[in-house]
């Protein structure tokens, strides 16, 4: 079989930490058949780099062959992604297929990806799949200028991917046939993310051994709720020496550091911006506790991360969280709560945590087992497709919302 890959969450030489779960899903799928990628880019994410927006640059320093168009949509127009990529991008993806004759259309993310694969794939007569992974069902789905093109597109897959049972709800909600809905768990690299000495973590990183540390790895957004954490570390200022490790970049980091100096807490958090992803299993490895205060989340990898770890796990009780996370691997918590999440926090540090017991607790969700996962899915939805052509012939064209 092979396999067609669309989305605009993957990694790429102009930008090497992008899409860095996709990654890791698009390659444990390749181990099951042939598998390339398309990863469309917006023009302005271009003009760093002008030599590249009239010309489509090859790629393959992932391990697999990826072709980056660029696509036209309107800044700051959400609603105008999915008619430029459309366009932008059928040219492109009919030369594909005369030069790798792709079984299947295979787009992660529902907006704009998943729906202008639908686009694609109805003009190439080629069966769709769509992963969807959090926000574009949760928060994109909800807008009403959004939800019908994101309730088309879905519909039009032979089968829509969820990380989670949650968003598999939501996206029966958004009208897809149940039958049509898979739960697909994340998978985890076991070796990366192992069992290892704390305090030799604390070392490599410059960490102090003598004190108790929460961290949490995520991007810098209103979203991810590091401004709750924050406002928790405040409500723990009294208790044991506790320090908060925030790793990443975004939009918030400046009101983030500026909360943090009128809490008086420079010493006890600290935010070392983004960091390379082959850091992340140490900074892991030297807290005490992992925490994930977000306000929405999918299915999120790094709470498996950390588990695989061997790190308790203090979370918001949010999308498929409550799924991976129980009394026997960490703490649950409501959204946007700083009380109940210093208190989460504070009973978390004071109990004493099994490592070997949490890394049991995820490790039957490797890669393999996930991209054979994928595998059968996508086999299944190809199987289904052709069946219904050889009994009703190919599928009529079927205008979108917005043609």
């Amino acid at each position: 079989m092979n396999v067609l890959l669309f989305t605009t969450l993957y990694p790429s030489s102009r930008r090497p930490a992008r899409g860095l779960f996709n990654l890791q899903s698009f390659r444990a799928l390749a181990q099951y058949c042939e598998a390339r990628v398309v990863v469309p880019v917006p023009w302005w994410q271009r003009l760093r780099w002008p030599g590249d927006l009239l010309r489509i640059p090859q790629e393959d320093d992932t391990g697999l062959p990826a072709s980056v168009p660029t696509y036209w949509p309107v800044p700051h127009m959400p609603a105008t992604h999915v008619r430029a990529m459309h366009r932008g991008l059928a040219a492109h993806l009919r030369q594909l297929r005369r030069d790798f004759p792709f079984d299947l259309l295979f787009a992660t993310f529902a907006y704009p990806d998943g729906v202008a694969a639908a686009y694609l794939a109805r003009d190439l007569q080629c069966p769709l799949v769509i992963g969807v992974l959090g926000s574009d069902v949760n928060l994109l789905a909800a807008r009403p200028s959004l939800r019908p093109e994101i309730q088309w597109g879905l519909q039009q897959a032979q089968r829509v991917l969820a990380v989670s049972s949650a968003l598999r709800e939501r996206v029966i909600e958004l009208g897809v046939a149940p039958e049509k809905v898979v739960v697909q768990r994340n998978g985890v690299d076991g070796e990366q993310f192992a069992l290892r000495d704390r305090r030799e973590a604390r070392v490599r990183l410059g960490l102090p051994a003598d004190r108790r540390i929460v961290c949490c790895v995520g991007n810098l957004l209103p979203v991810k709720g590091q401004d709750v954490l924050v406002e928790a570390m405040g409500l723990l200022r009294d208790g044991p020496c506790v320090d908060l490790v925030l790793i990443g970049a975004g939009e918030m980091q400046e009101a983030l550091q500026a909360r943090v100096r009128a809490l008086g807490l420079e010493g006890r958090i600290h935010l070392p911006g983004r960091r390379p992803h082959g850091e992340v299993p140490d900074w892991i490895s030297a807290c005490d506790v992992y925490c994930l205060p977000s306000r929405r989340e999918g299915c999120p990898n790094v709470i498996l991360e950390a588990l695989a770890s061997g790190r308790p796990v203090v979370a918001s009780c949010v999308g498929g969280v409550p799924e991976l996370i129980n009394a026997g691997n960490g703490i649950l918590v409501p959204a946007e709560n700083p009380v109940a999440l210093a208190e989460g926090l504070r009973q978390a540090l004071s109990r004493s945590w099994d490592p070997e017991t949490l890394r049991g607790s995820v490790e039957y969700l490797s890669w393999d087992q996930a991209g054979k996962g994928y595998f059968h899915v996508l086999q299944a939805a190809l199987r289904e497709e052709r069946t219904r052509v050889s009994a009703s012939g190919p599928r009529p064209g079927r205008s979108g919302p917005d043609l």
